[in-house]
């Protein structure tokens, strides 16, 4: 099996990069900055999850764990729980209290770095196809996220999170949307062919 000590070290290196007083500071002032470190976190946060998990296994720890994920393909975790925390931040309410009450962007940041690490371990008991379709969900919501936002601020001059400008509200649509785009497509083609049928 692979070493998946670097999946630690990158790891690592995503959180106190996204966490870091500098980043809080800029993420309050830019809602670009403030989605881009929100995903850095994370996915690093991910990153320490999957060696979290590699760690277990290889150590025969946490069997119920890890049996636990490998029976439920890592959907439970990573779907179930992460997603349901990640999730809950983007509501318009959670989201601006977190950009208006340090407090509430602590608890933020901590439970982003939970989602992420649950999400991880969740991770290593997928399948090569769930973890294809995992891959084009996500990225395919977010193109999703990115069309409604830009109808709303554009079409509709509605920002959600008002918090941020309307402006900066329809260029992160923008921001989102093209980030997405690529890799939607790659990976419903991925998904396709894990499942033999392209």
């Amino acid at each position: 099996m692979k070493d998946k000590k670097p999946y630690l070290f990158i790891g690592l290196a995503m959180v106190i990069g996204s966490t870091n007083p500098a980043s809080v500071i800029l993420s309050s002032q830019l809602e670009i900055v403030r989605f881009s470190l929100d995903m850095t976190l994370i996915w690093g946060a991910g990153l320490i999850g999957i060696w979290i998990a590699d760690y277990f296994f290889r150590t025969g720890k946490a069997k119920n764990l890890l049996s636990f994920n490998f029976t439920t393909r890592g959907l439970v975790l990573a779907w179930g729980i992460a997603g349901t925390i990640i999730s809950y931040w983007y509501f318009p309410g959670p989201f601006d209290a977190s950009v208006i009450e340090p407090l509430m962007r602590t608890l933020q940041i901590v439970t982003f770095a939970v989602a992420g690490i649950v999400g991880g371990i969740g991770w290593y008991g997928m399948t090569n196809v769930w973890k294809s379709i995992s891959m084009f969900s996500l990225f395919s919501m977010m193109a999703s996220m990115a069309e409604i936002f830009l109808e709303l601020g554009t079409y509709f001059s509605t920002n959600l999170y008002t918090s941020y400008s309307i402006q900066q509200f329809t260029d992160t649509a923008y921001f989102l949307f093209a980030m997405a785009f690529a890799p939607s497509t790659f990976y419903m083609v991925k998904w396709l062919k894990d499942l033999d049928l392209f």
